[in-house]
């Protein structure tokens, strides 16, 4: 058996979390695993990237890098399946089955097309991460920008109206993203892997509590924490406002941010926050639980849109197995869901709305190690990983049709 992983590039904010270990317990399990990452088709080359790609290299994970073409066409995707192919090298005369994971939709519908030439030989992962056809159309945008987003919309559905009925496993990151496709597509065969955390460094410890919160210098204070990305339905300017509520209650309230985009946090920021009362910093994902260890609890607020409905934000499985209680909106995924469940946050039914001090204040004297220890087992990378390399290992054994559950 062969593997070949398609994936959305090094520089992707999920890759070390969720798939760079996927790659390194193939890795340690002898699999004969090439990874082909498709670094965005606009990226720049910066000294970041390649610090990261010689990390990689030094990790001995067999990497080819490609630039994906422009992504909206077949034809494109045609070419980057001819690179593939000149990298990855299929023999006819071959038995040995080769699996093809592709992360994403388009990855997928890179692996299909591959799978058309060789169908006996291939077997194709849907590992699908989003609602990438609502995510093309977010944002503001001028009217020659809407029509283009509007053929995004249609070009991406039918991408993923084509991966859904022909992969021969597909995987998805929520119970809500498993519902809308069941539904949308009349498909049953789906398992959910949720993004999954590494809880030998997200976990609760007092220990790193005040080592970090010691670096920080706010040993003093409440410190409200947001991690994630910037874009427009993650509401950046909403959780800005929710601290600026809060913080007429609390005069010791702290905001810390912790994103990969600094300047444009302190731009949205501008003078809403007084300096003394916030940090933002960028920082290697093997410290981000040090950090929200640090922190006392933390904001998850997105649009009620599709792309959030389906979602499955890793920020919050960090949040959770580090023990953090969370203030979130609905509709996000299994989230509200889980919070409800194991009382671990409070639940806003809308963007503008803030809790109660009272409320707030509840949230403080939960027990974060209890916390830690409950989400761990429903999100440690221990318990999906190998379901993956054995979902590899089925696949290669086996014709489908065949029981993900199974596996």
């Amino acid at each position: 058996m062969r593997v070949l992983y398609l994936s959305t590039g090094i520089m992707d904010t999920a890759f070390d979390s969720q798939v760079l270990p996927v790659l390194l317990a193939a890795h340690r399990s002898q699999l004969d695993l090439l990874h082909i990452s498709f670094d965005a088709f606009q990226r720049k080359m910066t000294e970041r990237y390649w610090e990261k790609r010689r990390q990689l290299d030094g990790m001995r994970v067999q990497t080819r890098y490609l630039r994906q073409m422009p992504p909206f066409a077949a034809p494109f995707l045609a070419i980057d399946v001819k690179r593939i192919r000149s990298v990855f090298y299929l023999n006819r005369e071959e038995k040995e089955r080769v699996v093809i994971h592709g992360r994403g939709h388009l990855n997928t519908y890179r692996g299909l097309m591959i799978k058309k030439r060789f169908p006996e030989q291939i077997r194709v992962i849907a590992d699908l991460r989003g609602a990438v056809s609502d995510e093309v159309c977010q944002g503001p945008a001028p009217f020659t920008k809407y029509l283009f987003s509007q053929y995004l919309r249609k070009f991406y559905q039918r991408i993923e109206h084509q991966v859904v009925h022909q992969a021969d496993a597909i995987l998805c990151v929520s119970n809500v993203f498993k519902e809308y496709l069941q539904t949308t597509y009349r498909v049953q065969l789906i398992a959910v892997i949720p993004t999954f955390v590494d809880t030998s460094r997200f976990k609760f410890s007092q220990t790193t509590r005040e080592a970090y919160r010691k670096k920080l210098g706010i040993s003093e204070r409440i410190v409200l924490v947001y991690s994630g990305g910037i874009a427009s339905w993650q509401r950046i300017e909403n959780i800005i406002q929710l601290f600026i509520h809060l913080r007429r209650e609390l005069d010791n309230l702290f905001m810390l941010f912790l994103s990969p985009e600094p300047s444009v946090i302190e731009r949205l920021v501008g003078d809403q926050i007084r300096r003394e009362d916030m940090q933002v910093i960028r920082v290697p994902h093997h410290e981000v639980g040090g950090y929200l260890c640090a922190a006392d609890v933390g904001i998850l607020l997105r649009e009620k849109i599709l792309t959030n409905r389906v979602a499955a934000p890793i920020k919050f499985s960090e949040y959770m197995c580090c023990g953090l209680p969370c203030i979130l909106s609905e509709e996000i995924g299994d989230t509200a869901e889980v919070i409800r469940k194991e009382k671990a946050g409070i639940v806003l039914e809308g963007l503008r709305e803030a809790p109660k001090s009272p409320e707030f204040q509840k949230l403080l004297v939960l027990n974060r190690e209890e916390i830690s220890n409950r989400m761990s087992k429903r999100y440690a990378s221990s318990l999906y990983i190998p379901e993956i390399l054995k979902l590899y290992r089925t696949l290669a054994e086996k014709r489908p049709p065949f029981s993900l559950d199974a596996c």
